[in-house]
């Protein structure tokens, strides 16, 4: 039988993770909410374009329509690659932001003395890691999978998304392998770019609060966070 909690047992409560949840929710919101305007703009658009292809006349059949062919698959590939990669380029970005601003918030209250990072670590993964080993939370896959993602949004920034101007482009060659969802593709004509399948961000969010919301948690049971 479940304990009824009265509102002084409510309120002197500690609840970990709300502010982690909460943001990860709007991370998650926002990937939907872009999406499924850009489906609902697509439609429209592609009607409208439809229709003004209907008002051409040319003296060729023929040219009417590979004009409205070129028209039609114009619509598509804006709405379809263009926009949509960009908005998933966006909700990845403020995906890894949002992970980095509860883990490094954390790293301010650590009641231990914090190791020093080699050069070649993301700050973010460096952190996790110590967390992990000092409250034993068993998260070694999680941050392989972390740091391949991290690594993406890091191409992203820094190559806008081309794996031969990225600088560890062999290595985030070998760890796209790992990443279902994720590959390299020439969609945009400018050379191997990377692409985010539809529904791979909303599983990394899922994924990410399994684990992240907890740690606070764990780590000040354990001592290992000021209040």
């Amino acid at each position: 039988m479940k304990k009824k909690l009265s509102i002084d047992e409510i309120l002197n409560q500690t609840f970990f993770g709300l502010d982690t949840l909460t943001m990860l929710d709007d991370v998650e919101h926002f990937i939907k909410f872009a999406e499924s305007n850009i489906a609902w703009q697509k439609h429209s658009q592609y009607c409208r374009t439809e229709r003004e292809c209907d008002k051409e006349e040319f003296d060729d059949p023929s040219m009417e329509a590979q004009y409205r062919d070129q028209m039609l698959e114009d619509v598509v590939y804006r709405f379809d690659v263009g926009l949509t990669q960009r908005v998933r380029y966006a909700g990845l970005a403020a995906l890894i932001t949002t992970i980095e601003w509860c883990l490094l918030s954390l790293k301010k209250r650590a009641t231990f003395p914090f190791p020093k990072k080699r050069d070649s670590t993301n700050e973010t993964i460096h952190v996790l890691s110590v967390f992990n080993e000092k409250a034993t939370l068993g998260l070694e896959a999680k941050i392989e999978h972390l740091e391949a993602v991290i690594q993406v949004r890091n191409c992203l920034v820094h190559a806008a998304g081309l794996l031969e101007s990225f600088r560890y482009e062999q290595q985030l060659r070998a760890r796209l392998l790992t990443l279902s969802g994720i590959n390299a593709s020439n969609t945009n004509f400018l050379g191997e770019i990377i692409e985010i399948k539809p529904g791979f961000l909303e599983g990394v969010v899922e994924d990410v609060r399994t684990w992240l919301p907890s740690i606070e948690q764990t780590a000040s049971q354990q001592g290992l966070l000021r209040k």
